[in-house]
């Protein structure tokens, strides 16, 4: 009995090991490195609606949510923040960017799909051009 316990435990603290090694904010090189030159598509938790962000290597953004489009800029601050603006707007949004598996995490918006490699957002019918593979 005792090792069948031992057993669950040991199965318990592996998992959650796991999970955690998946689970990783981003610092700042980090950040710059992985969101400058992609394509994230996922859902806002907190509305339940989905969203897309297509980010150029420049920092240019094209975010969009149902019929809205907006073009701004994303900014990397020093601490590792993702932070987004879009004019006219003058305030600046930031999150704290979670690398969960294969997908991020900027606070409640939370993506589903990644691709890297993009070169230019909004070129050809409203679509990103990439350089290369899907990721």
């Amino acid at each position: 009995m005792r090792r069948g316990m031992s057993l669950i435990v040991l199965a318990i603290v592996s998992a959650a090991g796991i999970a955690a090694a998946q689970t990783a904010r981003l610092a700042a090189d980090e950040a710059r490195l992985e969101l400058f030159g992609v394509e994230l598509a996922g859902v806002n938790e907190t509305y339940c609606d989905v969203w897309r962000e297509c980010i150029e290597p420049s920092g240019r953004t094209v975010y969009r949510r149902g019929d809205e489009r907006v073009e701004g800029q994303l900014e990397i601050r020093p601490d590792g923040q993702a932070c987004f603006n879009y004019p006219p707007d003058a305030a600046w949004n930031c999150f704290n960017v979670m690398r969960e598996g294969e997908n991020y995490r900027f606070d409640s918006f939370v993506t589903r799909t990644v691709h890297r490699g993009v070169r230019e957002c909004g070129a050809a019918n409203d679509a990103y051009v990439r350089l290369g593979a899907d990721s």
